[in-house]
């Protein structure tokens, strides 16, 4: 007995001290975030007025308010504006101090006034302001319709008017160090309690352990439970009590079940924080396979927190100060030992049936939107999201397929290859093919004035070219789904969403363009790539793609970097050195594909070695914006200078440039520019997939203006510029661009370019069911597959 209670009094003190430990540690973390408290602060007017007040010419509103803080920012109202666009007038809005002396004054037509809708992310009248005012003084905000008839229709929705202030909350961050500090007493205090109030107590805390690694998660991923509903939520509970019961199976102790169950519910939280926080979307199981790729570039990125991260280490720790100071009892021994394994099995086998089915989901409600997965996640909870999205690690296998199914669908395409190439042009021009990283042109969004315009060349180059808008199944992420669209004409569709083709699908030799141009007497067929040649897998997927060459930072010598990245000068004088190299050894074309670097994410901070050239001039201006734009500037004064070498050059050569996918930008900066009022929530979605591409030659080619576009498409259109040979698949996917001319990762386009969802691959239509049948044959039949239909004849 006297053991026992030694043992337990020794537990205790090295809990206490390890506890200690993890909260001076945390103080001191705590005490450098207080940029977290710094940001926007708002202050709700309250406006006295009618129901349904009509605002015409005369209406007049005027309110009190303290300044809460002294650099006022904006304002933001709901005015109901059935005219939109079209309505007439013009309202004033002024704020003066105490001596009615007039610190700020804007009129703002009628045309501008609209109704905030938070669910579609629409704030309503926006109304910049910046001005500086003396904290704590008073002053008065003012609203007057100078113009406008009444027949209009015009009312006042907001009950309040919101002023934004951009400041530091001293209260908040003194609270949150106070309150870490009111920890330590929990570690001191001693446990006087007997030991049948501190088993009951530690049970208390295992049973709910589920309920708190809910409330955790979705305060990571700032959502609210009342959105998420009762029906979901205790989907997300039954989750986190199978971990929790998993736990408690390997330990045999409460106490450990829930501290482990709690540490990873926020290692997973903290992960999809930043995940979220640099590419946009959230963190899902196929994002594992791409680890290695993150970590390459994760010193690229500010790792900042916001307030709910550090109220819930706050929370995590008081938890784990409570359960290590209570004395548990003695685990389950014996035979009894199988009922928590009874338990688990159960609950896991619940979790299996309900989240391994796509139809018992839909039969909930739950319909995951693989492309775009933090919407489900903030409708469904996170873990219900991400424990559905294992399924998705398996690439489904077309209904009715077989390999004769495949012939007879691809038929046709082999006697219109071999009629094709027996008229092919004996011209066989240089091709280079670059990817851009993040390469985009942001005023597809919205309206976007600029001090100067960031993609001039580009944007001016229509002598022997052939331009576009084309539509990427990735944003601001998953570059290597963009390569691997591009040069195989796979689509992403047709795969598990969110997973990375080169980490699961690509596992044996493909046909592609390299091997396509290998076929007809190319030379060089190499990749480069100026950054680390780990990235995606890359180093095994390339030789299966019939790359023989694989160019990557190492072989730069002291190259040009702005930020940390080499720049797309750098690379291009790469480009144009190489095919010196090689017209040196051979007369044969020259085949290359180049994946920048230059433009890569993390655009948040200002560098010494980063000239920024471009600023928005309107309301929309954004610091992380501005140094995209800059970056976008450099690329084009880089193209300029890769196509003027290219023009002097005597051999046909033809260049192909896109990007890959839209950088992800601040939130506020979409708020601001995209008008989601105009256009449909699929069509507004859809702007941030778009990149233009162009294909230049410095030879006489037909000029064309391509209206849309999807990457898998763009090499069969390559080669028909070039009039170069095609394998019947290549084929197959000029004949399927005519009558849909987008199919990505979440979408496709018919030829009058109206936009679908792709939810369910069995609604397809019945042309690109077959697509689907005929790529699966291409990556999965391996030993089966007829390589005629991919490779061109030798």
């Amino acid at each position: 007995m006297m053991k026992r209670k030694y043992k337990k009094l020794q537990m205790d003190k090295y809990g206490r001290v390890l506890c200690a430990v993890l909260l001076t540690v945390y103080f001191i973390f705590a005490l450098t975030q207080s940029n977290a408290f710094k940001g926007e602060m708002f202050n709700a007017l309250k406006v006295q007025h009618e129901k349904n007040e009509s605002i015409h010419k005369g209406w007049e509103k005027s309110v009190d308010f303290k300044a809460d803080y002294a650099d006022l920012q904006r304002l933001e109202m709901s005015i109901i504006n059935p005219r939109g666009s079209a309505a007439e007038g013009t309202m004033r809005f002024w704020i003066t101090d105490q001596g009615k002396k007039v610190m700020w004054q804007e009129d703002v037509p009628m045309s501008r006034l609209a109704e905030a809708k938070f669910h579609k992310g629409i704030r309503g009248t926006v109304i910049t302001i910046k001005k500086q005012l003396q904290k704590g003084n008073d002053y008065t905000l003012h609203l007057r319709v100078l113009e406008g008839s009444e027949s209009q229709g015009i009312t006042l929705k907001s009950k309040n008017i919101t002023i934004y202030y951009n400041g530091f909350n001293v209260k908040k961050y003194v609270m949150l160090l106070a309150s870490v500090l009111a920890l330590f007493i929990l570690i001191f205090i001693p446990n006087r309690l007997n030991e049948k109030w501190n088993l009951w107590l530690s049970r208390g805390m295992f049973l709910i352990t589920p309920v708190f690694c809910y409330v955790l998660m979705e305060r990571f991923t700032s959502v609210s439970l009342k959105y998420i509903g009762i029906k979901y939520g205790l989907l997300n509970l039954l989750i986190y009590a199978a971990v929790l019961a998993f736990f408690y199976l390997i330990t045999n102790r409460t106490r450990w079940a829930s501290i482990l169950s709690i540490l990873c519910t926020s290692g997973l939280g903290i992960a999809n924080y930043y995940v979220t926080s640099f590419r946009g979307t959230s963190l899902m199981p196929v994002d594992f396979a791409t680890i290695g790729t993150a970590a390459n570039v994760a010193t690229q990125y500010e790792y900042d927190v916001n307030t709910a991260v550090l109220w819930n280490g706050v929370l995590i720790l008081a938890f784990v100060i409570l359960a290590v100071r209570l004395q548990c009892g003695k685990g389950i021994r014996g035979k009894k030992r199988f009922v928590p394994a009874a338990v688990f099995g159960v609950l896991l086998a619940v979790c299996v049936s309900v989240f391994g089915s796509t139809a018992r989901l839909s039969r909930l409600g739950i319909h995951i939107k693989v492309w775009n997965p933090t919407v489900s996640c903030n409708k469904y909870g996170y873990m219900n999201v991400f424990t559905s999205s294992v399924k998705f690690l398996i690439t489904e296998k077309p209904e009715g397929y077989s390999a004769e199914k495949v012939d007879e669908i691809m038929k046709p395409y082999v006697e219109k290859a071999e009629k094709h190439n027996q008229k092919a042009a004996g011209k066989k021009p240089n091709v280079i093919t670059i990817m851009n990283e993040a390469f985009s042109d942001l005023s597809v969004l919205g309206d976007i004035k600029t001090n100067k315009d960031f993609m001039p060349f580009i944007r001016g180059l229509k002598e022997n070219s052939v331009k576009g808008t084309m539509y990427m199944s990735s944003y601001g992420g998953q570059t290597a789904n963009s390569e691997f669209e591009f040069l195989t004409g796979s689509s992403m569709a047709f795969l598990p969403g969110g997973s990375v083709a080169y980490q699961y699908q690509v596992k044996d030799t493909m046909g592609s363009l390299a091997t396509t141009m290998e076929g007809q007497g190319y030379q060089g067929n190499m990749v480069l790539h100026p950054y680390l040649s780990n990235g995606y897998n890359r180093e095994k997927v390339y030789p299966l793609l019939g790359f023989k060459d694989y160019l990557s930072i190492g072989d730069f010598q002291n190259p040009e970097v702005c930020r940390s990245f080499i720049t797309d000068q750098e690379d291009f004088n790469k480009i144009t050195s190489e095919y010196e190299k090689a017209k040196q050894k051979s007369s044969a074309p020259f085949f290359m594909f180049n994946v920048t670097i230059q433009n890569h994410g993390g655009y948040e901070k200002d560098y010494s070695n980063f000239n920024q050239e471009i600023k928005i001039t309107d309301t929309s201006s954004n610091p992380s914006a501005n140094r995209y734009l800059s970056l976008i500037k450099k690329t084009d004064d880089a193209f300029k200078n890769l196509i003027s070498y290219f023009k002097k050059v005597k051999e046909p050569t033809v260049i192909v440039m896109f990007g890959d996918h839209q950088p992800k930008l601040p939130q506020e900066f979409y708020n601001k520019v995209m008008d989601k009022e105009n256009g449909s929530a699929l069509e507004n979605e859809q702007k941030k997939h778009q990149v233009p591409f162009i294909i230049w030659a410095n030879y006489d080619i037909k000029e064309e203006e391509i209206k849309a576009i999807s990457p898998n498409y763009l090499s069969a259109k390559l080669l028909k510029v070039i009039g170069g040979k095609m394998t019947p698949y290549e084929c197959f996917l000029q004949d399927l661009y005519t009558k849909y001319p987008v199919v990505t990762g979440s979408v496709y386009m018919d030829k009058k370019y109206n936009l679908f969802n792709i939810d369910n691959l069995d609604d397809l239509p019945e042309d690109l069911k077959q697509y689907w049948m005929v790529q699966y044959y291409h990556l999965f039949a391996k030993d089966k597959r007829e390589d005629s239909l991919f490779f061109l004849k030798e």
